[in-house]
């Protein structure tokens, strides 16, 4: 498993991160603790959860937060983890309630380090965004608590460009922490235009403004809901829920165009497709982590292999366009 270092801070997480939203609702205890007993033992240290994980279990209010912290003080793991925590996200009866003000990130900021058994969060994020507040609150509010060693470091989930240089911008001529990174929608798939105007994708524009500035960006979704996993194709109409919703976000010419390429690519290089496209993510010119969501064993295993793959420029240009070469990916050691 690679590592890579954030810009401007001491942190070099692994560079697949385990998403945990299901954990202690969806994916039980016995089942979570196996499933982070064997991410470290893969070489992962980026753990990333949310206050408001959980929540939409009745009895889950904090399930992910509260496994994740027993765990934690049952293995003793606290110091080997990089814990990334996200808070203020918006009632989920009323996405429409901003909670970006001073007291609801500090209660959600408690909230947090005590069900997570920890005095510290390494990677604070802002969950949501609420344009209309001004950035100067916000960072001030966020800077409180870096200041009183209860955060590390800040970042911005579902935050655009725009907004979070403003707020940099800001922090940087009052000597307040600025975000480190970002955490947005991005993987491989070329996406349909149905997110909610909550969520924020990476385009083309902001691809380039990080590697522009170096912003570390901390990718969900980053395996587009099992798109490159062998069930989704031309011609194939695969049943099920998640099925459904995958072909709503990403059944286009597009990305089918994509996915052959992966194909085509994974046999030259002896990968799986699902690996190929997580280590497109990976492979940027900028701090990239993915983030992952793994209900089984051998998926988290599968996805982790990923992590010592990177991919050339040629081969990003290729899986991208259909131009470029299928030279050999490197994968370091490192």
């Amino acid at each position: 498993m690679r590592y890579i270092q954030v810009r401007d801070t001491n942190l070099r997480p692994s560079v697949i991160g385990l998403g945990t939203s299901d954990f202690g609702t969806a994916i039980r205890e016995e089942e979570a603790f196996g499933l982070l007993d064997r991410f470290v033992e893969l070489g992962g240290t980026l753990v990333d959860t949310a206050h408001v994980y959980g929540d939409w279990v009745e009895g889950g209010k904090g399930a992910s937060e509260r496994t994740i912290g027993k765990w934690l003080e049952q293995r003793g793991s606290r110091d080997k983890i990089v814990l990334s925590t996200k808070g203020a996200h918006p009632p989920l009866a009323d996405f429409a309630r901003s909670r970006l003000d001073a007291d609801s990130i500090r209660s959600d900021l408690s909230d947090s380090l005590e069900r997570l058994r920890t005095d510290w969060i390494d990677l604070y994020w802002l969950h949501r965004d609420d344009p209309e507040r001004p950035v100067e609150a916000v960072m001030e509010a966020l800077h409180e608590h870096v200041a009183a060693g209860r955060v590390h470091y800040i970042g911005a989930s579902n935050w655009t460009r725009e907004r979070i240089a403003a707020a940099n911008r800001y922090a940087q001529r009052s000597g307040l922490t600025p975000f480190v990174a970002s955490q947005p929608h991005w993987n491989l798939a070329v996406l349909n235009p149905v997110l909610p105007p909550d969520i924020v994708a990476i385009d083309d524009e902001t691809r380039a403004w990080h590697v522009e500035t170096g912003l570390a960006v901390f990718a969900f979704s980053s395996q587009a809901s099992g798109f490159f996993g062998g069930k989704y194709g031309r011609g194939l109409a695969p049943e099920g829920g998640r099925a459904g919703h995958v072909q709503e976000m990403y059944a286009n010419e597009a990305s089918y165009d994509r996915l052959e390429r992966v194909l085509a690519l994974s046999n030259r290089l002896g990968t799986r497709a699902s690996q190929t496209a997580l280590a497109y993510v990976l492979s940027h010119p900028f701090p990239a982590f993915a983030l992952i969501g793994a209900n089984k064993l051998e998926h988290l295993e599968d996805s982790c292999k990923a992590g010592d793959l990177v991919l050339t420029p040629e081969q990003l240009r290729y899986l991208e366009s259909g131009e470029g070469s299928f030279t050999s990916a490197v994968s370091p050691k490192d």
